[in-house]
């Protein structure tokens, strides 16, 4: 019987959405180019849409291997992305997603009942408010909702598609391929753990 396993460390789990993404090109085009969307919004879009990805990927790996794993595996990302042109501003975005996802749930009422709001949306919302190439970004959190409406009509829910469907292709793509990854990568974890403390010591 063939042996569906593969071995990859750390590294080689934190390269492979960058690598992935990389040959993709640009976000832009491959996720929002359909949607109609302004041009002036191309730099909020593209930044909003890759760090979803890379956020989503981190989930992926969390759900697979725990948080622990995780947590190493965004470390050797951030290295990975501060040698990039955009490293620090896909970083930032980063922040804006992770806050963003962990706040409440937006329900709206609706002649058919009160329904919820996909957390997509607020992460619209915080990027196109967060991201400094954004035409809508503002300094202070009393500002929102003045911003929110001078905001292009339904720009915050085509955002919002955008990501849902960069976050669908990322489950798409690497939950079966995390599957089938080894847990050798537990071995590689726990001896980075005994790195840190030799090195401590």
């Amino acid at each position: 019987m063939l042996n569906r396993k593969i071995n990859v460390g750390l590294h080689g789990l934190a390269v492979l959405p960058i690598d992935y993404l990389s040959r993709l090109g640009d976000p832009f085009e491959q996720t929002c180019k359909e949607q109609g969307v302004d041009p002036v919004y191309r730099d909020v879009f593209t930044a909003g849409i890759k760090a979803y990805q890379l956020v989503t990927y981190l989930q992926l790996v969390g759900e697979h291997y725990g948080r622990g794993i995780a947590s190493q595996v965004s470390s050797y990302q951030q290295q990975l992305l501060e040698q990039e042109g955009d490293g620090c501003i896909i970083s930032y975005t980063i922040r804006l997603i992770k806050d963003a996802l962990d706040s409440d749930t937006v329900v709206a009422d609706t002649e058919q009942g009160r329904i919820d709001i996909p957390i997509e949306m607020n992460v619209a919302l915080s990027l196109l408010l967060g991201v400094a190439s954004s035409p809508h970004c503002v300094s202070h959190p009393e500002q929102r909702s003045a911003e929110i409406g001078c905001m292009d009509l339904d720009v915050d829910w085509l955002l919002s598609n955008c990501l849902t469907r960069a976050r669908d292709e990322m489950q798409t793509v690497f939950a079966p391929l995390l599957a089938c990854i080894c847990s050798g990568v537990r071995i590689d974890f726990a001896q980075a753990c005994l790195d840190d403390k030799l090195v401590a010591s």
